[in-house]
């Protein structure tokens, strides 16, 4: 998962069931209707692993990337624009409005955006165009990976250049969609030009040369080229073979072409090699170009270490988003038992982590602990059954419904404090469809079941009852519906719990469904799933983003799961080339409708984390991702009363 866009990555899949049993209601006194604007020095952090001493170029490539370094760091520098919580809302930052329309120019496709004309890096001089385009143009060059190249991708980005003194222009090689440019591109993180253009010149040096690039292109040209004409010759010789023609001659060429096909191998293996050493070779170089007194242009102003502890500075000259708090500290503690143990003391005021506190911890702090805040978010992962698209008896949308509606219906203590949202494919307000839910009736759920599959043509050799299981489930076609196998990993036990699991199992024994449950290594579930295509059903889990455009990389053509759904290729062909927000968005709808309408996969649970707090306030009681996803939110947050 890419940490810089830790606070952009949610559980997108808001399923029926979200927690493995009930969670306690936040302790602490709730927010009041109207919060004062208050103002204090200091909040304090709490972090688990130490930052580290890593420049911009390192922290944001995947060798440098961390939790603590990304809580610590990553609003120093300027985006053009940004997810802003809790709703995730497409905002401005550095940009002046919003993006132009991007617009074919010439060989490239192309788009601008104005920047605003009070922003000023710490050493005073102005946020320009070029800052811009000199990191945009840096990242591509090194290949820079992670997060940089989810920002900038050298496979749709040509480059970026300056129009005048506040507007930049972005030029793509190819049609660029909403994940490459608003969620993209404009949000990458920038620095500043005048500091680092004479401090990478070395490292620059140690890139690639254009000899060596042409002669990598020449190469797999040359290879793309013998492979065909080693294909057409064995076609020809295969078919000379079964007429009985001599084929002696195309056989001889055939020999000498495979020979030049292996020469040219190993010559193009050679040169990536020396192609990769030596990107190697420049990207260590520019990591470890000097960073001291970097100017930064961001909400926080890094103030080094004092007595052990991190501290950030609010930026008094920043123009917006303005912090309540004079600064920010950080301290590393040894484990979350001792974050804990200053929590009650009243030693800090937040903990950080990826995951957010210990269950155990955290149900542990609700009693008695009125000063203490603790809040359950919506976290990142969320299990799910994902169905075989091409098992006949399962293909049947009637009984995904069924089991949908099922599952909704499971006991009130697996649910969690979000049971009122409405499942949808994907979970932020902004990209979730209102309308795009089943129909599952308020009775219990076995006669919901029974109403579902029964007008389906269904029919059982004993129909379920509130009181009794059903018996022998029978397809429309008259056969017996076949057993069905689950591929489930250990660790699910860890977030299900075996009473949950068999819950699972329940549904479908009452449906008369056979159902054998094979508890496997994760590797094995996953190859099951993503590779061999062998299975049934299968329970998966992902962090996924914040974007939904993964729905047509699972679902669409192609995708892991691709069902044949013309419409859902349809829709997810234009959703592939649309950079337009509104249009985007119309298409995530219909692929939501399409998706609720087939139930490709039944919904589980998606995973909660918990957040404490004290002596601090939020302008929102849960955001996705929790506190630990927007690293505390220091900018938003507020001194309690």
């Amino acid at each position: 998962m890419r940490l810089s866009s830790y606070l952009f990555m949610v559980g997108i899949f808001l399923l029926a069931s979200c927690a493995p049993e009930a969670v306690p209601a936040p302790t602490g006194t709730p927010l009041p209707s109207a919060t004062p604007v208050l103002h204090a020095p200091e909040i304090r952090f709490a972090l688990i692993d130490e930052p580290r001493d890593v420049n911009v170029w390192e922290l944001f490539d995947e060798s440098g990337a961390s939790y603590a370094d990304y809580a610590l760091r990553s609003e120093y520098w300027p985006r053009l624009y940004h997810l802003a919580p809790p709703e995730f809302t497409f905002e401005s930052l550095a940009a002046d409005g919003m993006p132009s329309a991007v617009t074919r120019e010439g060989e490239f496709y192309s788009a601008t955006v104005s920047l605003r004309k009070d922003l000023k890096w710490t050493d005073g001089a102005p946020f320009t165009p070029e800052d811009v385009a000199f990191t945009v143009n840096t990242v591509l060059a090194f290949e820079l990976g992670f997060d940089w190249s989810a920002y900038y991708p050298v496979e749709y980005l040509e480059r970026a250049e300056a129009v005048d003194a506040s507007t930049i222009r972005f030029l793509f090689k190819q049609p660029p969609n909403v994940e490459v440019w608003q969620y993209g591109a404009l949000q990458g993180t920038i620095v500043q030009k005048a500091f680092w253009e004479p401090k990478i010149v070395e490292a620059a040096n140690l890139l690639p040369d254009q000899t060596l690039r042409r002669a990598l292109k020449d190469a797999r040209l040359q290879l793309q080229n013998l492979q065909t004409r080693v294909n057409d010759l064995t076609a020809q010789a295969n078919a000379m073979a079964v007429t009985g023609q001599d084929n002696r001659e195309v056989l001889l060429e055939l020999q000498n072409q495979q020979n030049n096909l292996i020469f040219a191998q190993n010559t193009l293996n050679k040169l990536e090699e020396d192609v990769a050493g030596k990107f190697q070779s420049a990207r260590r170089a520019l990591y470890e170009a000097d960073d001291d007194h970097e100017p930064t242009l961001g909400t926080w102003i890094p103030a080094g270490k004092e007595n052990g502890v991190w501290v950030n500075e609010a930026n008094p000259d920043f123009p917006f988003i303005k912090p309540n708090f004079d600064r920010a500290t950080y301290t590393v503690f040894e484990d979350e038992a001792t974050v804990v143990t200053a929590l009650e003391n009243g030693e800090l005021d937040v903990f950080l982590s990826s995951g957010g506190l210990a269950r155990n911890l955290a149900l542990g702090l609700f009693e008695g602990n009125t000063a203490l805040i603790i809040t359950p978010n919506q976290a990142f992962e969320s299990s799910f059954i994902i169905i075989n698209p091409t098992h006949t008896a399962l293909s049947d949308r009637f009984i995904r419904q069924a089991l949908y509606c099922a599952g909704l219906h499971l006991p009130v203590r697996i649910m969690s404090p979000f049971r009122d949202t409405i499942f949808v494919p994907v979970s932020n307000g902004a990209w979730a469809n209102p309308d795009a839910e089943i129909p599952c009736g308020d009775g219990p759920y076995q006669m919901e079941m029974v109403k579902i599959l029964k007008s389906a043509g269904y029919s059982w050799v004993k129909e379920p009852t509130i009181q009794d299981p059903g018996d022998g489930l029978i397809l429309p076609d008259g056969s017996p519906f076949p057993e069905v196998n689950l591929l489930a990993h250990s660790d699910d036990f860890y977030d299900l719990g075996s009473q949950d699991l068999n819950l699972i199992e329940t549904v479908f024994h009452d449906l008369g469904i056979p159902l054998r449950v094979q508890i496997t290594g994760a590797e094995d579930v996953r190859y099951e799933a993503l590779s061999s295509r062998q299975y049934d059903m299968a329970i998966l889990s992902w962090n996924l983003s914040l974007y939904p455009g993964y729905l047509c990389n699972w679902f669409g053509a192609g995708g892991q799961f691709e069902y044949g759904r013309e419409s859902l290729r349809s829709e997810c062909e234009a959703l592939a080339v649309t950079s337009d927000l509104e249009t985007a968005r119309a298409h995530i709808f219909q692929i939501q409708s399409i998706l609720m309408e087939d139930l490709p996969f039944i919904p589980l649970y998606a995973d909660i984390r918990y957040d404490a707090y004290r002596n601090v306030w939020y302008p929102f009681e849960n955001v996705l991702g929790g506190l630990g996803g927007l690293y505390g939110a220091p900018s938003y947050a507020m001194p309690a009363p």
